[in-house]
């Protein structure tokens, strides 16, 4: 089974399992694409490239944009449809050759890039569904703060992405189960899970052992992403001051 047929089983069985939406995921969205904010999506047709079960999408559509949102997976674009109540464009499609009818006012991809075959090649074909003066958000892994996933998670998902998902599923309760026990103790590690449910804790360590590839990124990398694009941010997404992944926004 190929790379992306392993990727699109992974996070079909995923987000078919996560798919609720909770109002913490709101302030969870908002970093992920800071500094944009609320007011810049009224009225503007906007991408979600990898839409999983359609949070993002959920919020996009609140704050008044036309969104149109993409997935590999069948099982997501069905979660996408669910969560969305049918206000948003929902397509089962890959975002490296996906084309549409017209060029976005915005595109974002969270948390999707660093699974693919080739990132830097499913970036670029994003940024070319944006017409020019539009911008592109993404939110990728970071080799910064990242020693335990680097080299304690990848060696581990050299097995655990060979498991039956529902074996891993249950097996995920293990480290989220610690880390509740971390959050109510007020023990000083993975603080920054406390605001979040249960099922939130269970997703992560699913998605961590799950996904059958994963790439790691520092700023310079990502800033040579967006050369050619105008009024560049590159930066460090921040949570209870620990680097938790790297934000990139540029306009075309």
């Amino acid at each position: 089974m190929s790379l992306q047929e392993r990727t699109k089983e992974s996070f079909g069985f995923e987000w078919a399992k996560f798919n609720d939406i909770f109002a913490e995921y709101e302030s969870n969205f908002l970093s992920y694409i800071a500094p944009i904010g609320k007011d810049f999506f009224k009225r503007k047709l906007v991408l979600d490239a990898g839409c999983g079960a359609g949070r993002h999408s959920y919020f996009a559509d609140k704050y008044g944009a036309n969104v149109v949102a993409i997935d590999l997976s069948e099982k997501s674009v069905q979660s996408t449809q669910c969560n969305t109540l049918g206000h948003v464009e929902v397509i089962q499609a890959d975002l490296c050759t996906f084309e549409y009818r017209e060029k976005f006012d915005y595109v974002f991809s969270i948390g999707v890039l660093h699974h693919l075959p080739d990132p830097q090649a499913g970036f670029n074909h994003l940024v070319s569904l944006v017409k020019p003066g539009g911008t592109i958000s993404i939110w990728v892994y970071s080799k910064e703060d990242n020693w335990m996933a680097i080299n304690i998670y990848e060696p581990l998902r050299k097995i655990t992405t060979r498991m039956p998902h529902k074996v891993l599923y249950y097996l995920s309760y293990v480290p989220a189960v610690m880390v509740e026990i971390c959050n109510r103790l007020r023990i000083p590690i993975f603080s920054y899970y406390r605001k979040f449910p249960f099922k939130t804790k269970l997703n992560d360590a699913f998605d961590v052992f799950s996904a059958p590839s994963a790439r790691y990124y520092s700023i310079d990398e990502i800033y040579g992403w967006f050369a050619g694009l105008k009024n560049v941010k590159v930066h460090y997404r921040f949570l209870d001051g620990v680097r938790k992944g790297i934000v990139g926004v540029g306009v075309k």
